[in-house]
């Protein structure tokens, strides 16, 4: 009885011991495979910073306007006797608009006229009398003092017709403003009055006529924010599309820019001209997509590249299985890829979905993209 006693004492003891020493033993494996793998390279994907790209198209909102626009004043104070054209009607350069009734100005002009005739007709008599004074005197038959004033009498009396022909052409000018002719081909756009209506100067606080627009070629006005104000030149290509009908565009090119950013918008006035017989309605608001040159094209990389923490925005760099962690500026966000101002080059590797643990000079091993770490 006893080596039974002393056997499952045995027993016992050697359960106890393996239930104790297991445990630890599994534990100590545990920890020597997480070392060996805190020790071991961390495997990540990367990719290559590609190079920016040398033209990008920008699109921005703008203003299409006639290229040119004009509100016709009577310079001559009168009554509208007829109108000759009516809203929508297209005209020529030099076409008669509307004709102006002032009977004071053609009665000045008569009177004009027929002082211009006297005068003429009396400088004759002066200058013949001048003429024979000075003959007399030089046979001593008259003195001088009397041919000096014939003389100067002839020079008055042709200085008089000079005046006189002066206020005739003056009158005749003012006759002529009682017609109203086109500056320019254009479209009437507005009628402002009707036949017996009192008219005169502008300044005079009188109606205009007429509004006129050249709409043969449309000017484009667009306000360029400050980020691409720099690359913005004449000659640039650009294409001019409505939002109601985006499919039809219409080609043209930047043909000025004020030079100058607007002190409260921080944006550069830019002028695009396009024809104006297409599907671009004058004083419509337009979208105008501009293909743009870079001077110097930010490198690329992909946007899950990014590790953002409290120092700001940053890269990690692979160079020879090392991580470095590299501060980088934003430029513009294109979805799937970000623009980076400054911090690498196109041709560097960086680590792509970087986890939060990775530090610069932690060894890294670089797995194919297609791999799954």
């Amino acid at each position: 009885m006893a080596w039974k006693l002393i056997a499952t004492l045995v027993a016992a003891l050697s359960g106890a011991v393996a239930l104790g020493v297991g445990p630890r033993a599994e534990q100590q494996q545990a920890r020597a495979r997480a070392s060996a793998e805190a020790a071991a390279p961390r495997r990540v994907r990367v990719a290559a910073v590609q190079p920016g790209a040398p033209e990008i198209a920008v699109t921005l909102p703008g203003t299409s306007a006639p290229l040119r626009t004009a509100v016709l004043y009577s310079k001559s104070t009168g009554y509208v006797r007829r109108n000759l054209v009516d809203l929508g009607d297209r005209v020529a350069a030099g076409q008669l608009l509307a004709e102006i009734s002032a009977p004071e100005t053609d009665a000045e002009l008569r009177v004009a006229r027929a002082r211009l005739a006297e005068a003429r007709a009396n400088v004759g008599i002066v200058q013949t009398t001048s003429d024979r004074l000075a003959a007399l005197a030089g046979e001593g038959a008259s003195t001088r003092q009397e041919a000096d004033d014939a003389r100067a009498q002839a020079n008055s009396a042709a200085a008089l017709v000079a005046t006189r022909s002066a206020d005739v052409r003056r009158l005749a000018t003012l006759r002529d403003y009682q017609q109203i002719v086109a500056p320019f081909a254009g479209v009437v756009t507005r009628r402002l009055v009707d036949p017996g209506a009192l008219v005169g100067p502008a300044g005079a606080g009188s109606l205009a006529l007429f509004e006129l627009a050249d709409t043969a070629t449309l000017r484009v006005q667009i306000d360029v924010p400050d980020s691409h104000a720099a690359d913005i030149a004449p000659g640039i290509s650009a294409e001019v599309f409505s939002p109601r009908d985006p499919t039809r565009s219409v080609r043209g090119e930047v043909t000025r820019t004020s030079g100058v950013l607007a002190q409260d918008t921080r944006t550069l006035r830019v002028e695009v001209l396009v024809p104006g017989d297409g599907p671009i309605l004058p004083g419509s608001f337009v979208y105008v997509r501009m293909h743009v040159p870079r001077a110097r094209p930010a490198p690329v990389a992909p946007a899950s590249a990014l590790i953002v923490r409290k120092e700001g925005p940053l890269v990690a760099r692979v160079v020879d299985g090392v991580v470095t962690l590299v501060p980088v500026q934003l430029g513009r966000d294109f979805g799937k890829e970000i623009e980076l101002l400054g911090g690498v080059a196109p041709g560097d590797s960086v680590v792509l979905q970087p986890p939060d643990t990775l530090e610069s000079g932690q060894p890294v091993e670089v797995v194919p993209v297609e791999a799954k770490t």
